[in-house]
Protein backbone atom coordinates (compact mmCIF):
# COMPACT_ATOMS: atom_id res chain seq x y z
CA UNK A 1 0.00 0.00 0.00
CA UNK A 2 1.51 2.97 -0.96
CA UNK A 3 1.33 6.67 0.94
CA UNK A 4 -1.29 7.91 -1.13
CA UNK A 5 -3.56 4.87 -0.33
CA UNK A 6 -3.42 5.04 3.39
CA UNK A 7 -5.75 7.00 5.64
CA UNK A 8 -4.19 10.28 6.87
CA UNK A 9 -4.83 9.06 10.39
CA UNK A 10 -2.26 5.79 9.76
CA UNK A 11 0.32 8.60 8.11
CA UNK A 12 0.05 10.93 11.14
CA UNK A 13 0.45 7.89 13.20
CA UNK A 14 3.83 6.81 11.15
CA UNK A 15 5.26 10.64 11.44
CA UNK A 16 4.37 10.10 15.02
CA UNK A 17 6.25 6.73 15.48
CA UNK A 18 9.57 8.06 13.54
CA UNK A 19 9.34 11.32 15.77
CA UNK A 20 9.61 8.38 18.84
CA UNK A 21 12.33 6.99 17.01
CA UNK A 22 13.75 10.19 17.07
CA UNK A 23 13.45 11.05 20.36
CA UNK A 24 14.74 7.45 21.45
CA UNK A 25 17.81 8.41 19.71
CA UNK A 26 18.29 12.08 21.34
CA UNK A 27 17.53 10.53 24.71
CA UNK A 28 20.62 7.45 24.35
CA UNK A 29 23.21 10.26 22.95
CA UNK A 30 22.59 12.67 26.09
CA UNK A 31 22.57 9.66 28.44
CA UNK A 32 26.37 9.18 26.78
CA UNK A 33 26.80 12.61 26.76
CA UNK A 34 25.91 13.32 30.56
CA UNK A 35 28.24 10.00 31.50
CA UNK A 36 30.84 11.58 30.23
CA UNK A 37 30.53 15.05 30.99
CA UNK A 38 29.75 13.32 34.83
CA UNK A 39 33.11 11.51 34.39
CA UNK A 40 35.30 14.42 33.41
CA UNK A 41 33.58 16.67 36.35
CA UNK A 42 34.80 13.83 39.00
CA UNK A 43 38.22 13.45 37.20
CA UNK A 44 38.72 17.41 37.90
CA UNK A 45 36.77 17.65 41.29
CA UNK A 46 39.19 14.80 42.54
CA UNK A 47 42.01 17.05 40.94
CA UNK A 48 40.73 19.81 42.95
CA UNK A 49 40.41 18.39 46.19
CA UNK A 50 43.74 16.61 45.93
CA UNK A 51 44.85 20.52 45.30
CA UNK A 52 42.90 21.83 47.87
CA UNK A 53 43.95 19.67 50.64
CA UNK A 54 47.73 20.51 50.11
CA UNK A 55 46.70 24.18 49.87
CA UNK A 56 45.12 23.79 53.47
CA UNK A 57 48.05 21.99 54.45
CA UNK A 58 50.51 24.75 53.26
CA UNK A 59 47.99 27.07 54.93
CA UNK A 60 47.85 25.67 57.95
CA UNK A 61 51.77 25.73 58.30
CA UNK A 62 51.73 29.31 57.89
CA UNK A 63 53.40 28.73 54.38
CA UNK A 64 50.34 30.31 52.05
CA UNK A 65 47.53 32.94 52.38
CA UNK A 66 43.95 31.93 52.50
CA UNK A 67 43.38 33.56 49.23
CA UNK A 68 45.56 31.08 47.88
CA UNK A 69 43.34 28.19 49.18
CA UNK A 70 40.86 29.66 47.92
CA UNK A 71 41.82 30.23 44.71
CA UNK A 72 42.54 26.56 44.05
CA UNK A 73 38.53 25.95 44.19
CA UNK A 74 37.80 28.93 42.05
CA UNK A 75 38.20 27.18 38.56
CA UNK A 76 35.90 24.37 39.52
CA UNK A 77 32.86 26.47 40.98
CA UNK A 78 33.08 28.19 37.67
CA UNK A 79 33.40 25.42 35.59
CA UNK A 80 30.75 24.26 37.66
CA UNK A 81 28.75 27.44 37.62
CA UNK A 82 29.03 27.32 33.61
CA UNK A 83 27.58 23.87 33.08
CA UNK A 84 24.63 24.61 35.62
CA UNK A 85 23.87 27.70 33.25
CA UNK A 86 23.92 25.75 30.15
CA UNK A 87 21.77 22.70 31.26
CA UNK A 88 19.29 25.21 32.49
CA UNK A 89 19.27 27.17 29.04
CA UNK A 90 19.17 23.58 27.12
CA UNK A 91 16.74 22.74 29.43
CA UNK A 92 14.32 25.50 28.93
CA UNK A 93 14.75 25.49 24.83
CA UNK A 94 14.01 21.74 24.66
CA UNK A 95 11.29 22.20 26.78
CA UNK A 96 9.58 24.54 25.02
CA UNK A 97 10.49 22.75 21.79
CA UNK A 98 8.95 19.42 22.66
CA UNK A 99 6.11 21.33 23.77
CA UNK A 100 5.63 23.15 20.29
CA UNK A 101 5.66 19.14 18.41
CA UNK A 102 3.33 17.83 20.57
CA UNK A 103 1.04 20.39 19.43
CA UNK A 104 1.66 20.42 15.80
CA UNK A 105 1.43 16.43 16.01
CA UNK A 106 -1.84 16.71 18.01
CA UNK A 107 -3.65 19.72 15.58
CA UNK A 108 -2.53 17.04 12.62
CA UNK A 109 -3.89 14.00 14.57
CA UNK A 110 -7.40 16.25 15.39
CA UNK A 111 -7.45 17.46 11.45
CA UNK A 112 -6.94 14.37 9.85
CA UNK A 113 -10.24 12.73 12.38
CA UNK A 114 -12.00 15.92 11.08
CA UNK A 115 -11.46 14.60 7.31
CA UNK A 116 -12.08 11.64 8.02
CA UNK A 117 -15.38 12.33 9.24
CA UNK A 118 -16.11 14.88 6.75
CA UNK A 119 -15.32 12.41 3.88
CA UNK A 120 -16.86 9.57 5.55
CA UNK A 121 -20.46 11.56 5.35
CA UNK A 122 -20.40 12.27 2.08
Amino acid sequence: MTKTNQKPNEAIWELIDREKKKDAFVKRVSRVAWIGTVVMLLVFLSFTLIDLSRMVRLYNRGAVAFESVIETIVPFAVILGSLFLIIAILATIGMFLRMRTTSLLEIQQRLASLEEVVTTNK
